[in-house]
């Protein structure tokens, strides 16, 4: 697993650069770039839940918010969607009992092992985003 390292530093320029409201649309810009390849590698992994195809998809990212001060988003399934698989994904991800026996469905824990792979390079691009800013 590797480490970012700097990360305060960048955010400190940044901050002594720009304004607040010009530092958090620059941060909302760095957060799509990485949610958005969790995503595509979210969609990418759930293959194997592919029936119809609508949990592939319904794989979507939220819209940056700032929350208690800090900017993030979520990854994750359409709660309005057409086929409202959000419903349905913790079944496929950590499996459930049916007449009293454990169903261990294809593709169980898919979903963690997804985040657990992709979130070290999701946040190298979000760094990186946001040092190419100071340049």
């Amino acid at each position: 697993m590797s480490k970012v390292t700097g990360v305060t530093e960048v955010i400190a320029n940044l901050e002594h650069k720009f304004s607040r409201g010009k530092l958090t649309r620059i941060e909302k810009q760095a957060l799509k770039r990485g949610g958005n390849y969790i995503k595509v590698n979210l969609r990418h992994n759930v293959v194997p839940f592919r029936d119809t195809g609508a949990t592939m998809r319904e794989v979507m990212y939220s819209t940056p918010r700032n929350r208690y001060g800090e900017v993030s988003l979520r990854v994750g399934w359409k709660s309005d969607g057409t086929w409202q698989r959000w419903r349905l994904i913790h079944l496929n991800e950590f499996g459930y009992t049916r007449n009293g026996k454990t169903i261990s469905p294809r593709g169980k824990g898919t979903v963690q092992r997804t985040y657990d792979s992709t979130r070290d390079h999701a946040k190298e691009l979000i760094y990186n985003e946001l040092k190419k800013v100071l340049h």
